[in-house]
């Protein structure tokens, strides 16, 4: 067994859809599981001259929850030979995850997405972005609506910046390797960039050097949105599997998953988004 993968779980629809697309995706690999549940803290409150403890009563909900789960998951068919667990834990939902990845040598989190005013959001709302930014492993993010299908074909946008520690693509190569997927390097040109032309040609070499053991191409389109233009090109091949990107900017997944900007986040309303971490 080389893996752990945490499976956060707020005992929604959306959250069993993830986690059953994580054993559809790692069928075989005896891999270990650990299913999450977080509890705040919660103050206690007065009704009519009683005192009741809501976190008592929480903590007792989440571990009857936790070990459904459990039930759940271990009878699927795709979760034979793996070693399924669960944890509860008290405080803030993103501290939880940043402290049991490093505590339980996570390798992986898998998260599921849920419904909010016709929108297909985080099942942890604004925490999602911060879960992508701030924790070091790999984090696949899985639409309620996502059917898994055997991967076939990876996109992964990139700015051509150099990366701070290449090593993060290896998780990414071994997928595709693994899958014996096609992946393609995905160029987002806008009129003004930071990045110089002599970075670019050289970040696009490296890649495709990287990358040469697995079927590579490289595409480039013109779009003045990053988000808008990975959008456009998802939609316009209707066979993507997965959506690779190694997160830049702070604000950039708060914008793709913002109500404000509905418009753009058709890319990823079936389609599960890999994250990986540089530096």
């Amino acid at each position: 067994m080389d893996r752990t993968i945490l499976l956060p779980s707020d005992f929604s629809e959306s959250a069993r859809s993830a986690m059953h697309y994580s054993q559809q995706l790692y069928k075989g690999r005896g891999y270990r599981y650990i299913i999450l549940n977080t509890v705040e803290p919660n103050v206690a409150s007065s009704n009519a001259g009683m005192i009741v403890n809501m976190s008592e009563i929480i903590s007792k909900d989440s571990l009857e929850g936790l070990k459904k789960e459990k039930e759940w998951l271990s009878a699927l068919p795709e979760s034979e030979g793996n070693i399924i667990e669960t944890v509860q834990m008290f405080g803030e939902f993103v501290s939880c995850v940043r402290q049991i990845v490093k505590d339980k040598g996570i390798n992986m989190v898998i998260l599921g997405t849920t419904g909010s005013s016709g929108l297909k959001e985080f099942f942890v709302g604004s925490n999602a972005a911060a879960i992508i930014q701030e924790i070091a492993v790999p984090v696949l993010t899985v639409p309620y609506q996502a059917n898994f299908q055997e991967i076939s074909r990876v996109v992964f946008p990139t700015d051509l910046k150099p990366l701070k520690d290449p090593n993060i693509l290896k998780f990414l190569k071994d997928l595709v390797i693994k899958r014996s997927a096609e992946l393609i390097l995905l160029n987002v040109v806008k009129e003004e960039s930071k990045v110089s032309d002599a970075q670019k040609a050289s970040e696009k070499e490296f890649l495709l050097n990287y990358f040469e053991s697995v079927g590579v191409s490289f595409e480039t389109i013109k779009y003045e949105d990053t988000v808008e233009g990975i959008n456009a090109y998802v939609n316009s091949r209707n066979d993507i599997d997965v959506i690779a990107m190694v997160p830049r900017k702070k604000n950039f997944f708060e914008k793709i998953f913002s109500k404000s900007v509905a418009k753009k986040v058709a890319f990823h309303a079936n389609i599960p988004i890999l994250t990986l971490q540089d530096g």
